[in-house]
């Protein structure tokens, strides 16, 4: 049968049994007289009627209670199923991908609203093995696929398990894909039961009616001459019973249908062979623009959608009605009211009659639009992310804290001479060893990461994959999960070239210190030189005098040995004593000596200490004394300090020898005095003509070696002091200052010597530097407490 002619057949048969009701309580017969036979076929006739009515009602309500209270309870729990499953898939992907407790969580919600819902369905239909088994079933899967996807997520957060296989990945995909099916699967079995369970009181009805009337007709045909009056009113009042009962359960069943079509969160339709709307929901209509459902009936998408929509939804249509197939979980596009496009999941299943002739289709389809959305946003956010990462022009890099790397870019491998990422991923097992030149720098790494959480510009010299060597500067921080270190993360810079440069640099501000401290130098020698020559002279003039009056004290000595001592003789002799002015003589010949060694003494001062200072360059640190560096430095600096302040010690005698390398701290200790005399100079050309004061103390504390270098200067403004340590700052006049004093002091005393510098300063007051170098010759950042 047509649908369109079974509609119109059920409609004309509504509106008869709706007439036959409404005109049975208008006529009411009065009981004629009748014989006795008629009244024993009456009630014999009442009493079957009465009974068949029992029974079908009986049925009829038994089947309209499974239908309302089991069935459709059990479609809503699926479709409250289908909706959390969704939810429970979204939040374990972004528990899984971006490693957030509170998603796991809520997917764990959604997952136990999922199981809850099922042991619903299967309680509902306890009475049907076939749906409570596949209830059962299904929930099992869900329970496994919770447990799989849970377990990936704790393979996630552990960096140090390997990942799941791509192989697993997908299967575990497949699963979560037939699960879902599964589920649209039950849901659409569920409708199909509810259908069917309304078909089956439209059966009963209908063999309730025709019994009736079979009774009814038996009860006429034997009184139809006798009791035609009686056997009229009876039939009246029971075709007004039946009528009114028919009418209230065919008009529940219609409202239990209508709730379901019309609360359900997804499309729901039905289409003729032709397909055209025969049935529709609230959510179609609204979506098509329509106001009502009724506005679709006798319709098709080509009143509503661009004919290229429009048709492949008819050929989708037309295919399932030629092949009798159903077509599950297409996805589909399509236009909304506004223009906007949208997405959606649809399920078309054909409609056949009780000879299996299909004579329609109904279809079920699900927004996902906001899915596509996330979907592609999310594809486009890695997509852009990837593209970051991968063409860096710095190397970016992630690593465990066990020692190997997770991932690298292109331009990390590429720096330390790998084909791509992937093979320096798989070839350095052992960051310590096999990556960092200098293991001990690892270790530093691992101490300021445990302590700071982070590190900035952290410079260590790595292998390349041929064995040669470059310099890095990482800075890197840590990543935690559930208060677990989970991994590194960070980026690194060559600065091979850089550290070249920078070496060269030291060196050439070295040569430049020695060339400006030459003249200084110079001068200091000059003085005790020229009075060891002044000395010298005269005591060559005494000698002279003195040579002279010893011979004449020979002559003396051999006229008195040959008898011949005579008053000439002793004149001559007398003479030559005056001459020579013993007296005086003998006064200054000591004195000229002394003098003379004490200028020795300064000479090889000065020349010791410049021979200290400029120490040779070493790549391996040494013991070294600071207090003795430090004043020998103070020597060398004497000609830069001594006409505008004095320079105090107070050195820590306790101090041990401290890892260090020699030059490069002296150079150090050098630009801070020379800024600290800079400094008073300034202060004294604005204001006084004293001299100022500098204090230099060394300290031995637990953990470190600490020296204070402090001026009486102006001290450092504020608006300047978060940039004196930045290279090539300087507040000096052109020519008098390149700005790399500090910022080398700060190189060497942090990267090279893995210890601290730092300021303290008040306007008008003056500043002390405060350097502080570990005792174990390590590293000072997890100890060290900097201002």
């Amino acid at each position: 049968m047509h649908p369109s002619t079974t509609t119109r057949y059920f409609r004309r048969q509504m509106k008869r049994a709706h007439a036959l009701w409404s005109s049975a309580s208008a006529r009411r017969n009065s009981l004629p007289g009748s014989m006795k036979n008629s009244i024993i076929v009456i009630v014999l006739g009442t009493v079957g009627l009465l009974a068949i009515i029992q029974w079908t009602s009986y049925s009829v309500q038994k089947h309209v209670k499974i239908a309302s209270q089991s069935v459709f309870s059990a479609a809503l729990d699926s479709q409250r199923a289908g909706m959390a499953y969704e939810k429970m898939n979204r939040e374990y992907s972004d528990a899984v991908v971006i490693q957030e407790k509170a998603a796991f969580k809520r997917a764990d919600r959604e997952a136990a609203a999922v199981l809850s819902s099922l042991d619903s369905v299967a309680t509902s239909m306890s009475f049907n093995p076939a749906r409570h088994g596949q209830a059962v079933t299904l929930r099992q899967r869900v329970t496994t696929l919770q447990m799989q996807t849970k377990a990936l997520y704790t393979v996630a957060a552990d960096p140090d398990v390997i990942p799941p296989s791509q192989q697993v990945l997908a299967s575990l995909s497949r699963e979560n894909k037939e699960v879902g099916t599964e589920l649209e699967a039950l849901q659409s079995d569920l409708a199909g039961d509810f259908r069917a369970e309304l078909s089956l009181i439209n059966k009963l009805l209908w063999i309730q009616g025709i019994f009736l009337v079979g009774v009814i007709a038996g009860v006429i045909i034997a009184l139809f001459f006798s009791i035609r009056s009686l056997i009229h009113a009876t039939v009246q009042r029971r075709e007004d019973d039946i009528l009114r009962q028919t009418h209230s359960e065919r008009e529940n069943e219609r409202k239990v249908l209508h709730a379901l079509i019309d609360n359900i969160p997804d499309f729901m339709y039905v289409k003729d062979l032709e397909s055209r709307f025969m049935v529709a929901n609230p959510h179609l209509a609204h979506m098509v623009g329509a106001s009502t459902p009724d506005e679709l009936l006798g319709k098709s998408d080509f009143d509503f959608f661009p004919k290229e929509i429009a048709s492949a939804f008819y050929d989708d249509e037309q295919s399932v009605i030629r092949s009798g197939k159903p077509l599950y979980n297409r996805e589909e596009m399509s236009i909304d009211k506004e223009g906007n496009k949208v997405y959606f999941l649809t399920t078309k299943v054909p409609i056949r009659d009780s000879e299996g002739q299909v004579i329609g289709i109904a279809g079920v389809g699900r927004d996902i639009s906001a899915r596509k959305r996330m979907d592609n946003a999310l594809h486009e956010a890695e997509l852009k992310y990837r593209g970051i990462f991968d063409n860096a022009i710095v190397g970016i890099f992630q690593s465990t804290p066990a020692g190997r790397f997770l991932s690298v870019n292109s331009s990390m491998a590429s720096a330390h001479g790998y084909d791509s990422p992937e093979e320096m991923i798989t070839s350095i097992t052992d960051i310590s060893r096999q990556f960092y030149a200098n293991p001990n720098r690892r270790q530093e790494f691992i101490l300021q990461m445990n302590k700071l959480g982070s590190v900035q510009n952290f410079e260590c010299e790595t292998f390349r994959k041929d064995g040669s060597k470059i310099w890095l500067s990482m800075s890197v921080r840590a990543i935690s999960l559930n208060g677990e270190l989970a991994r590194y993360e960070g980026m690194s810079e060559d600065i091979t070239e850089r550290c070249r440069l920078r070496e060269q640099l030291l060196q050439a501000q070295k040569l430049e210190s020695v060339g400006h401290l030459a003249a200084g130098i110079a001068h200091e020698i000059n003085t005790p030189t020229q009075y060891i020559g002044d000395n010298v002279r005269f005591l060559k003039d005494a000698f002279n005098d003195l040579s002279s009056l010893l011979a004449s004290y020979e002559a003396l000595l051999s006229a008195a040995q040959g008898g011949n001592l005579s008053s000439d003789t002793i004149q001559d002799v007398a003479a030559a004593i005056e001459r020579a002015d013993t007296a005086y003589l003998l006064g200054e010949i000591p004195k000229a000596i002394d003098q003379s060694l004490e200028g020795v003494t300064r000479v090889a001062a000065l020349v010791n200490a410049m021979k200290e200072f400029s120490h040779p360059g070493t790549k391996e640190k040494i013991p070294v004394d600071l207090n003795h560096a430090i004043n020998s430095t103070i020597t060398v600096a004497r000609n830069e300090w001594k006409y505008v302040a004095e320079v105090e010690t107070e050195f820590d005698a306790s101090l041990p020898l401290i890892p260090c390398l020699p030059g490069e701290f002296n150079q150090v200790i050098l630009n801070l005095i020379i800024n600290a005399a800079h400094a008073i100079g300034d202060a004294n050309r604005k204001g006084g003509q004293e001299k100022g004061r500098i204090s230099v103390r060394t300290l031995n504390c637990p953990e470190w070696a600490e020296i204070r270098i402090q001026d009486s200067g102006s001290g450092i403004p504020v608006e300047i002091r978060n940039r004196i340590f930045d290279p090539f700052f300087t507040t000096k006049e052109i020519g008098k200052g390149t700005g790399q004093g500090l910022a080398i002091a700060h190189s060497v005393v942090v990267d090279k010597h893995g210890g601290s510098i730092h300021f303290e300063t008040e306007e008008g007051r003056g500043t002390t530097f405060i350097i502080r170098l570990p005792l174990d010759g390590k590293t000072l950042a997890s100890k060290a407490v900097a201002v």
